[in-house]
């Protein structure tokens, strides 16, 4: 028996090529219309929405009454970035939905951080950030559902928060 020759290999692999790449714009316009829809806010908003989809996310919010983010990731990764705002007087809830994507998020040293995680991935902090096992203590609560993706959570060094007295 011989070898196929390479246009037969070609041809039998063309429409898995055509299926994946057909299968790769249909999410990013679904995910371009969906973010076209749902966005909302911005840096300076208390409440801040992103659905990103192929692409990244860099999130710096400043303003210190932000209680709320939600995002949204597909095939994609992101950086929230927390370290410019005030100790939050009652918490801010982050609200994380990710496909095969990643987040990283950063927090000032003295915040205390409380997270519920479901689904098939991982999350992690590095040691020196405060979790908290109180969610109505904790600083930044993240709620996150997750499959083939993962989520970290960062101390970003010196707190944002006026000293003491």
């Amino acid at each position: 028996m011989s070898e196929p020759s390479w246009s037969s290999v070609v041809r039998r692999l063309r429409p898995w090529i055509v299926g994946w790449f057909s299968f790769q714009a249909v999410v990013a316009l679904a995910g371009f219309f969906t973010a076209w829809r749902r966005n909302e806010g911005d840096a300076t908003s208390t409440s801040i929405r992103r659905v990103v989809t192929h692409n990244g996310l860099e999130l710096r919010p400043t303003n210190p009454d932000l209680s709320r983010l939600r995002v949204d990731l597909a095939m994609a990764g992101g950086e929230i970035d927390l370290t410019a705002l005030p100790l939050p007087a009652h918490g801010i809830d982050l609200t994380v939905r990710m496909g095969m994507a990643g987040l990283a998020v950063r927090v000032p040293a003295d915040w205390r951080v409380w997270w519920r995680f479901r689904g098939l991935g991982g999350i992690g902090a590095d040691g020196a950030v405060q979790r908290t096992h109180d969610e109505h203590a904790a600083d930044l609560r993240i709620h996150a559902v997750v499959v083939l993706g993962g989520l970290g959570v960062e101390s970003g060094g010196l707190s944002a928060s006026p000293p003491p007295g």
